[in-house]
């Protein structure tokens, strides 16, 4: 089997979905820690004191662990959190964070209501990546900003074990890199999808620690 057969055929069969139930707690538990200090390294690039006032939209927020962050490190910030998974969703409420239930293809958000989006880890796991490039096409303002951050599939080894030494599960350790970074859409094929919405490159490059590119959007 070819790596674009499987990456594609992981795509359809294991990514495209919400954690749930046990992937869930597993995710939140064993594999979320091991970004380390990226959450406040994002933050130094994405908001600065300019900034006063915005609105920051957490999509695919996951346990909460980014938004936390920026509603700890930022109080001036309005920060909304957006997973589609029950679990996720039903976090005992963060300090300073809205949480909403709600799925990346039809956001419940007024049109040009957000200053700044990221997506950490998250944009592989939507199930229309086309129409949730729409969707935060509509609500990120013009004068706004999209930062998308995912598994880079050319990442090096260093990069990969950087974040896989500190996994919670032997077995995920092992899978990590052949399984997970490697299968991951590349940032030519996300920029594609986000141009076709109407989004711009602003810059894009490669986290010099974690296995994962950083690519914004205006």
């Amino acid at each position: 089997m070819s790596a674009a057969v499987l990456s594609s055929l992981l795509d359809r069969l294991l990514y495209r979905h919400p954690f749930e139930g046990r992937s869930a707690r597993r995710y939140a538990r064993d594999e979320r820690p091991a970004f380390g200090d990226l959450d406040d390294r994002l933050l130094d690039a994405l908001v600065s004191d300019e900034d006063v006032g915005s609105t920051l939209l957490d999509l695919g927020c996951g346990p909460g662990t980014f938004a936390r962050r920026a509603a700890t490190r930022h109080p001036h910030l309005t920060v909304i959190a957006i997973d589609p998974s029950r679990d996720f969703a039903a976090e005992s409420p963060l300090p300073g964070v809205t949480v909403i239930r709600a799925a990346g293809e039809q956001l419940p958000l007024a049109t040009d209501s957000i200053d700044l989006a990221i997506c950490l880890s998250s944009i592989r796991h939507v199930q229309d990546r086309a129409q949730t490039f729409h969707e935060l096409r509509r609500v990120v303002r013009r004068t706004g900003r999209l930062m998308i951050v995912e598994l880079d599939p050319a990442a090096s080894r260093t990069r990969i074990a950087a974040h896989a030494d500190h996994l919670g599960s032997r077995l995920l350790r092992r899978a990590f890199g052949p399984l997970v970074v490697r299968t991951a859409p590349t940032a030519a094929d996300i920029e594609a999808i986000a141009v076709r919405a109407g989004f711009a490159r602003r810059s894009l490059r490669a986290d010099p620690i974690q296995p994962v590119y950083i690519l914004e959007l205006a």
